[in-house]
């Protein structure tokens, strides 16, 4: 069986939960900003692979490179910035590098989703059927709808 575009939808949001989690247990650890900026460039990988989509593309691997840049200015600033303070700082950075990993895997999630060649599993039911595609056994109810009297 092939993958369908929902199948890489909910294997590209595990994907991005487990990075994020990562990133939220790891971020308080000094230094922790370069290796994270390493993660989500394997989760930005990951994510593409999920779609089916090749990040090395040129224009994929300017989406991935646009990530990753943007994963290094982000924990840069949010080491220097409340990482210096202890305990509270950590955490803080915690959980600011894991929101920067949801915002990332969101967004690739979103761009790869858009360049995959995946089929949509959706079942479309048309808004007019014949007699003949009506379902035979209608549940009834006893709810009186507003227009009808008793």
């Amino acid at each position: 069986m092939s993958k369908s575009l929902q199948d890489a939808d909910r294997e590209a949001r595990k994907l991005v939960a487990k990075w994020t989690t990562g990133a939220a247990l790891t971020g308080w650890i000094p230094g922790s900003a370069f290796f994270l900026t390493a993660a989500d460039t394997a989760m930005i990988h990951q994510v593409a692979s999920a779609y089916d989509v090749s990040a090395f593309d040129m224009d994929h691997l300017t989406g991935t490179l646009g990530g990753v840049v943007g994963s290094a200015i982000a924990g840069g600033v949010i080491a220097e910035v409340v990482g210096v303070i202890p305990l509270v700082g950590w955490a803080v950075k915690s959980a600011a590098m894991a929101a920067k990993a949801k915002v990332i895997g969101d967004a690739v999630i979103i761009y790869f989703r858009e360049r995959a060649d995946l089929p949509d599993a959706r079942v479309l039911i048309p808004m007019e059927t014949s007699d003949d595609e009506k379902p035979k056994n209608t549940p009834k109810t006893d709810i009186a709808m507003e227009d009808e009297e008793a």
